[in-house]
């Protein structure tokens, strides 16, 4: 175990802490629980299926057993990180009708799963979304000059002083550009020119594009499901929503804030979050 066991009694997401505040443009909406992406990802999976949990912002990952955040401690002191939590939540069912979150253990979160889409396609749009969507934010955050210094330095490095804050803003930088060379088809690993941020937003509006099928297909207030939301709904709310909340006036959020053609993915997103996150989240102190 991560803990020892008696010093956990509620599952609880290690995360990084909510943006200092929501823009003006997107009216009167509840603030998100946090900047991260990943970790938005994550609580909103978990919220979904009304799971009992605390929350414990840092901007720590060192903290967590593979040193990334967010991580989630259950109460035998197991800490699941990254795919171990999704992993777990794509495989089972809900837990009962009731609603109930159980005793929050490892057991308890086994019973909790989230359903799948009753569309045959949903594991295609759920990957065409992962694979174009995040990368975008990752440039957003890291690549972009503007991005690095107003969300990478300012929010995730805001604890360390300056000199190291621009040291490890630089690996940072480093580490995704040849992380986003790889993922991505239109660069090598060891391709010499410099990312095209823009070739990452348009790949992420072509996704968008595929998903407005869905949007209008069922309601752009509703989850893509006729019932439950699922992990596809926690990827695109999670990234249009840090997008939309980032202070950085990228091209994709131009878009989804002035083009008719997006509305109905603002909408969603918008409704989602006053749906999930109207209330704040369990918070405790940072570890």
């Amino acid at each position: 175990p991560f803990f020892a066991a008696d010093k956990v009694t509620k599952p609880r997401l290690y995360c990084y802490p909510p943006p200092f505040k929501t823009p003006e443009d997107l009216g009167k909406v509840p603030a998100l629980p946090t900047f991260d992406v990943k970790s938005l990802y994550i609580l909103t999976a978990l919220r979904f299926i009304d799971y009992d949990f605390d929350v414990a912002y840092t901007n720590e990952p060192d903290a967590s057993p593979d040193k990334q955040l967010p991580f989630l401690l259950l109460c035998d002191g197991t800490a699941l990180a990254g795919k171990e939590i999704t992993r777990r939540l794509k495989e089972v069912v809900p837990q009962n009708s009731t609603g109930s979150s159980g005793s929050g253990d490892k057991n308890a979160l086994d019973q909790m799963r989230l359903p799948e889409n009753d569309l045959p396609s949903e594991l295609v749009y759920r990957t065409m979304a992962e694979r174009n969507l995040f990368p975008a934010v990752e440039y957003m955050t890291w690549a972009d000059p503007v991005g690095r210094e107003c969300i990478g330095e300012e929010r995730y490095l805001s604890s360390y002083p300056t000199v190291i804050r621009y040291v490890l803003s630089w690996i940072k930088t480093s580490e995704a550009t040849q992380n986003l060379k790889m993922t991505q088809p239109e660069h090598s690993a060891g391709d010499s020119m410099l990312l095209d941020g823009e070739t990452l937003y348009q790949n992420a509006f072509r996704a968008l594009d595929s998903l407005l099928v869905l949007f209008e297909s069922v309601g752009s207030t509703r989850p893509f499901l006729a019932g439950k939301p699922s992990l596809l709904d926690a990827v695109v709310f999670s990234c249009v929503s840090v997008v939309l909340d980032a202070p950085v006036d990228s091209s994709i959020r131009k878009a989804l804030v002035d083009k008719r053609t997006y509305k109905p993915v603002l909408n969603y997103a918008l409704a989602m979050r006053r749906k999930y996150f109207s209330q704040p989240a369990n918070q405790l102190g940072s570890p």
